[in-house]
């Protein structure tokens, strides 16, 4: 700026300076920069505080804790490490985070909001997806419809959890369409979507009404495929009568060890005298796929600690852990099922993908 303006500028702006010496505006200027600087201080310790705030939030939410934990337990602690670690001045400004559960609750709103939105932008770049439902009743008698979608991403296949939607009365056909259909609406084309996947339930496969059927009234090149590991869980119920019979008194042994808190102490007790490597039964249940296998094998595991426990009982099923024949076919169940886990668990994780 020239001299000349800067002059007028003062005599007609700010008449009551100028007649003030150089060295005023000299402590002005510097004034104004400390200003500057700790206006830049603040902005920045604000910013890292708000990010400190939503890194808890996240790792509290994957946790599955309780939102109040945050101001009870992770606040006071970080305070009091960085007390006796750092100094006072670090501990006065951890306690600047945010960690109300209130708090809380609205990070976590808004993390679910962003990773949907970054999962909703992914999706609508494929060309195509495919969706795999599937609905359950969970222990507070609640019925959830889950959703997960495989799409096209960077060249390499993803699968992800697209939503959890909740169904407040019916689980029919049309409930579940309508569901989703309402989700899907107003964030994906339909056209795009190429394939679902589901169970061998009525109101997923029916062949007049069923989700499947009026999914390709509105996704003309859908396909439908039924699940692998569900097909496979299906199968495994129809066994030859030998092998069933086995599973079968596995099945009331546990129940007759694990129903009873008595049995379920002596047992435990039992296994820690004999050095077991295990100290209780896994109990078996229908709904879990991963059940049959797993109790299965811990049953082989405890044989010995079981053989002995069920004759001190004076137990029909004692003499069944002294048969080497129905030992054997115990062994084979184990292996075959192991096996079958294994090939789940393998399906899983490679068309699962960790969205952040």
């Amino acid at each position: 700026m020239k001299p000349s303006k800067l002059l007028r500028h003062l005599e007609s702006k700010h008449v009551g300076f100028k007649d003030k010496p150089l060295e005023f505006f000299q402590r002005r200027e510097q004034y104004y920069e400390e200003e500057m600087k700790l206006m830049r201080v603040s902005s920045t310790s604000s910013s890292d505080v708000l990010m400190a705030s939503y890194l808890v939030a996240s790792r509290i939410a994957k946790s599955n804790k309780p939102f109040t934990i945050g101001e009870q337990l992770i606040l006071p602690t970080c305070k009091d490490i960085c007390r006796e670690v750092v100094s006072e001045a670090a501990a006065k400004k951890i306690a600047q985070v945010p960690l109300s559960a209130r708090t809380v609750s609205r990070r976590v709103e808004d993390i679910a909001e962003y990773i949907e939105s970054e999962l909703i932008e992914r999706i609508n770049k494929s060309p195509w997806f495919a969706l795999q439902c599937d609905e359950s009743i969970d222990i507070s008698d609640n019925a959830n419809f889950l959703v997960y979608v495989r799409y096209l991403y960077q060249e390499d296949i993803h699968e992800d959890m697209l939503c959890l939607l909740l169904l407040p009365t019916k689980t029919t056909a049309a409930e579940l369409f309508k569901f989703l259909n309402d989700y899907i609406s107003g964030k994906l084309n339909w056209n795009n979507c190429v394939g679902v996947c589901t169970d061998g339930a009525a109101a997923m496969i029916g062949r007049l009404s069923g989700l499947v059927t009026r999914n390709k009234e509105v996704a003309p090149n859908c396909n439908s495929t039924h699940c692998v590991i569900h097909g496979e869980m299906l199968a495994s119920k129809k066994m030859s009568p030998e092998l069933n019979e086995v599973m079968n008194h596995v099945v009331k042994v546990n129940n007759f060890i694990r129903a009873h808190s008595l049995n379920s102490r002596l047992f435990a007790q039992l296994c820690e005298d004999m050095e077991a490597e295990h100290r209780n039964l896994l109990l078996h249940t229908e709904i879990r796929w991963l059940s049959r296998g797993k109790s299965l094998n811990r049953d082989f595991d405890l044989r010995l600690p079981l053989r002995t426990f069920l004759m001190e009982k004076r137990s029909q099923f004692a003499e069944q852990f002294n048969d080497k024949q129905w030992l054997q076919k115990l062994a084979y169940l184990c292996d075959i099922f192991s096996l079958l886990n294994d090939l789940n668990l393998s399906l899983q994780v490679k068309m699962t993908t960790v969205f952040v």
